[in-house]
């Protein structure tokens, strides 16, 4: 039973991403899951082929529990962002749940509300930018931008420790490749960066 609902759900999905056209839908399918895989890899973690596994898991779960979700790269997107943070947070209870989540399942409603293709096109955007810049300064710039408010200061602190820099250093540092990076995004977007 379990098996034929897994299947159903994956048959959903697959009508989400391309309803008219199998073969496009199982290519968006692909698309979709080595985006997630570069997500994880980007973030530094050990096992990105599973984690993004993680990630359709439980958006089959949620499809099969009759979720209405009508923008899939946004909602596995938001998905991706808790998986990770669950990853790194505590190994052991990475199994965690989105619906044991109140709040992660508050954000990926909102998100998830409306079609965004132009979301699409900057989430796009925004990865094929930093693919452009090494290993060492994506690491960075997620490690810098990647904290809740409660803890931004001292993992900032820590992050300028690391890389034997004063704070002011390392936010004129970060300051001048985040306008890198918005330039990149905005030329891309604006097509001129294809």
């Amino acid at each position: 039973m379990a098996d034929s609902v897994s299947q159903n759900s994956f048959e959903k999905l697959l009508a989400l991403l391309d309803a008219s056209d199998r073969e496009a839908a199982g290519a968006s399918y692909e698309a979709l899951r080595a985006r997630l895989v570069r997500f994880f890899e980007w973030r530094g973690c050990e096992t990105p082929e599973e984690l993004a596994d993680t990630v359709f898991d439980r958006l089959l779960k949620k499809i099969g529990e009759g979720e209405e979700i009508q923008n899939v790269t946004a909602y596995a997107a938001t998905v991706a962002r808790f998986v990770f943070k669950e990853s790194r947070r505590n190994p052991a209870v990475f199994a965690e749940s989105i619906d044991e989540n109140p709040a992660a399942a508050g954000i990926a409603a909102r998100e998830t509300a409306e079609p965004d293709a132009a979301g699409d096109r900057r989430f796009t955007c925004l990865e094929k930018c930093l693919g452009t810049f090494d290993a060492e300064t994506r690491r960075l710039l997620i490690a810098y931008y990647d904290t809740d408010e409660r803890t931004m200061i001292a993992t900032r602190k820590r992050l300028a420790e690391s890389l034997a820099v004063s704070l002011n250093t390392l936010r004129i540092r970060v300051c001048r490749l985040k306008s890198r990076l918005e330039g990149c995004v905005r030329d891309c977007c604006n097509g001129s960066g294809e």
